[in-house]
Formats: C-alpha cells, structure tokens, sequence
C-alpha cells in the first residue's frame, strides 16, 4: 500500500467519512457496529453491520458510538476509528499520518482528550480538531478567511450545526437537535399514527431517501410500499407511503430548523446579516439531499440557498484541504472557536 500521509475524518453519528489529502474520499461507513450483547465481541462494523439493522438476533445489539453529538461509548469508538483507518493507512509500522478530525460544539474537553488519544491507538501520528462548521464551508468551496459573513448550514444525523462564519472565524452559531435522524424518527410515527403500521428504521430511511421530501405543495406525488407489523392484527402488512405522507411528517422538524436559522440570524450585527442575505445560505450535510428542503427553506427565509455539490462529504474534504494548505487555515486549528 502506498504512504498515505494525511487524513481527514468526519467523524459523525450516522457515518465516518475520509478524505486523503490530494485524493478526496476514500472511505464512507455507517457509523455502527454490531456487538455480542453478553461477550461484547465485535460481530460487523460499518456497512455490514448496517445491513443487519432491524434484523439481528436477539443477542447482538446495534451500537452507535456517538448520539446526539456527544460519544456515547467510548471503547466501540475506539475499536470503530481503528478499523476504519487501518482500512485507510493499512498496518505498517511507519505508515503513521497525520489527522484533522471535525468535532462536534458540544463535544467536551475530556471528549476531545479521548478522540485525539483513540486516534492515536488507531494509527495517526498526530491529531487535531476542527469545528464542523469551518470544514464543512471548506469543502464546499466557501472562502472562510474572507470578511465577508457566510451562512452554513451542516445537517448531520444526530444535530443540525447552523453557522455564521467571517475572517475565519465562528461569529455566531446553534445547535439543534433536529437533524437527519428527527425526520426518519418522524415518518416512523407518521406512519405508526395514519396506518396503524410499524415500519423499522432502515424501512423509513430508505422511504425518506427514494421519496421523500420537504415541500407539502409538491405537485408530483411519489408512493412506495413499505412493509412492517400491523399494530392491530399484530400480522406482517404493507402499505403505500406517498411523498405528500412523507412531507406532512417532515413539517415539525422543518419548523424548528427554520426557527433555529431565524434564532442565529437574529443574533448576528447588521453587516453581517446583509452579507447572509446577499450571498444565501449554504446547506451541508447528509440531511441537506432531502428533495426540496433547499426550496422550502428558500421560500420561508425570503433568502437564496444552495447545497453543496456533495454535501455528505463536505466535512471530511475540508479536513483534508486544510492539511493541503497548513498555512493558508493555521487559524481554524487550535482551540475551538466559540460563536457569541
């Protein structure tokens, strides 16, 4: 294999995305692992154990290291972060890189002690962190040492990172909890409540992914099958789930997130706030390929918005085009930058 020399991993509730340095993605999992429920040995991890979701035997648990934006259990972390670099770097002695790893704002300084030290067990020689927000604007091609303000929006699995960003810096941000996760949680109960038919979560993420959609005034209405236990006969059923179903559970999460952008630009200077409206928001993250929410952010905001051309690997290409160019972004490194 040959010397890989620097990394960047986005190190997410739903996957782990890599990015080598002049190479651009080169590993994109589910960040799961499918664990022995008494021995605690590892069964799969990543795409494998995904695929078991819904359908492991009693005895295995599926484990997501992180949740909500905060680490849950540390050892599966550990364990998942090796198997995913080794995949990368392979197992030589003296093929150690270098790292940059995006972190969550409510991620602690114990937390961040841990990530830099289980990457150092998986094989880096060195490790820093980044904020999310920084590299996902890096790796959408967004200029962040510039004066002007730009609004980014990461939609994760777990939490929706919502930034204002000028002189490389962080000027303003939020956390929400409305993310990826919140709309499939949602089209669960929807479905649950309108058909009296439990679906399983990778049944609502593959419903959210081929038909779903923000927009309720949609006009071309989409349906698929979905299979799951009827809640009255107890029997196995399935039931047509149209796109317009799929929009109607999406409205709460929207409005929150829609709320969350007014809170952010609520609480930036004026200037700033006409660089935001001049310039649009930009939308990253898994949860920005949901079908029309650029549109329906668009036309609550009154302000234009854009997704990024790959917007799930924003995150991991940022990393990697700040170890490219030390120099130029030696100001994103360090201490993470808290917004007002």
């Amino acid at each position: 294999m040959a010397s890989v020399e620097d990394i960047g991993i986005d190190l997410g509730s739903s996957n782990v995305i890599i990015a080598e340095r002049g190479k651009g993605v080169v590993l994109s999992e589910p960040a799961v692992l499918a664990v022995n429920h008494d021995t605690r040995n590892i069964i799969s991890i990543g795409t494998e154990a995904y695929q078991m979701w819904g359908r492991q035997p009693s005895g295995v648990a599926m484990v997501r290291p992180l949740q909500k934006g905060s680490i849950q259990d540390f050892d599966m972390l550990s364990i998942m972060l090796n198997y995913f670099v080794m995949r990368v770097v392979g197992k030589h002695l003296f093929n150690r890189p270098r790292a940059l790893m995006s972190v969550s704002a409510t991620s602690n300084e114990i937390e961040k002690r841990q990530l830099i030290l289980r990457m150092l067990e998986a094989g880096a020689r060195r490790t820093q962190l980044i904020e999310r927000p920084l590299a996902a604007a890096l790796g959408a091609g967004v200029p962040i040492n510039d004066v002007t303000g730009r609004m980014v929006v990461d939609i994760g699995g777990a939490t929706t990172d919502i930034a204002v960003i000028s002189s490389g810096e962080i000027m303003a941000r939020s956390i929400l909890g409305t993310a990826g996760d919140t709309f499939t949680d949602e089209l669960i109960r929807y479905v649950r409540l309108k058909h009296n038919l439990l679906i399983g979560w990778r049944t609502a993420e593959d419903l959210k992914s081929a038909i779903g959609t923000a927009d309720i005034q949609e006009q071309n209405t989409l349906s698929l099958p979905a299979a799951g236990r009827n809640l009255v006969s107890g029997l196995p059923r399935q039931a047509d789930i149209t796109s317009l179903e799929c929009a109607e559970a999406a409205e709460e999460p929207l409005h929150a997130l829609i709320e969350g952008l007014h809170s952010v630009i609520e609480r930036i200077p004026a200037e700033l706030a006409n660089d935001v409206f001049d310039d649009g928001i930009l939308l990253t993250g898994g949860g920005a390929r949901l079908r029309s929410l650029r549109e329906v952010i668009q036309r609550e905001m009154q302000i234009p918005v854009f997704v990024a051309e790959h917007p799930q690997d924003c995150i991991a290409l940022g990393c990697a085009l700040v170890l490219e160019r030390p120099s130029e972004y030696a100001r994103v490194l360090g201490e993470s930058r808290r917004g007002r």
